[in-house]
């Protein structure tokens, strides 16, 4: 098998690794020597999704060619928190559509918007974590506007997503669309300044570094 990361071959002759989790594994480690991490992984030519990644008989495939790609992790965190807050505009446009469908009867259309909505607060939640965990990143010594920042908006996430949750079980349409308009779209704003102060304070850590 043929392992390549950004673009040079990491073993020559090829890796004796069949899989493709051996392929990755061996490219992470590689990688790690480098103080970079993977970004992006196509086995045969075609891009590995991240459900992929989480399912055993996926990584058992074996292949005959991998390609990696790689970052530098504080610039691909920061990157990525960036994109999650542009994208939470995407999920306030959800939620009004969501809202609007369940109060017009259309509940199957609803549904769908309302889970394109959640999906992109789970990718903001984990680019906030996850990226924090990945670069050693303690959130909570962060110089917020004040101390509570932090805490505050992921409790109030999480009990705005908790009443979706509920809303949805017990079929309570109006409190639903309450929770839609009203709090998670506050919490656009809240969350967006979050994650672009924490990428702000990430470019601003690597200049002085």
């Amino acid at each position: 098998m043929k392992i390549i990361l950004d673009d040079t071959p990491i073993a020559d002759p090829p890796s004796k690794a069949t899989t493709l989790a051996e392929a990755i594994a061996a490219a992470a480690e590689r990688a790690a020597t480098l103080d970079r991490v993977i970004v992006d992984i196509f086995a045969d030519g075609r891009a590995v999704s991240s459900e992929e990644l989480d399912d055993e008989a996926s990584m058992a495939h074996t292949c005959d060619e991998v390609r990696l790609t790689t970052a530098e992790p504080r610039s691909f965190v920061r990157v990525t928190m960036c994109d999650a807050a542009d994208a939470l505009d995407g999920a306030r446009e959800c939620q009004q559509r969501a809202a609007e469908l369940i109060e017009a009867g259309s509940t199957t259309e609803g549904y769908e918007a309302l889970e394109g909505s959640l999906a992109l607060w789970q990718s903001a939640r984990q680019s906030l974590d996850q990226g924090a965990q990945l670069i050693g990143l303690d959130l909570s010594t962060l110089p917020f506007e004040h101390p509570d920042i932090l805490p505050e908006a992921i409790a109030k996430l999480s009990a705005a997503l908790e009443e979706v949750r509920r809303c949805v079980g017990a079929q309570d349409w109006a409190a639903l669309s309450d929770v839609l308009l009203y709090d998670l779209d506050d919490l656009v704003g809240e969350w967006q300044k979050l994650l672009r102060d924490v990428a702000k304070h990430i470019a601003e850590d690597a200049k002085g570094s």
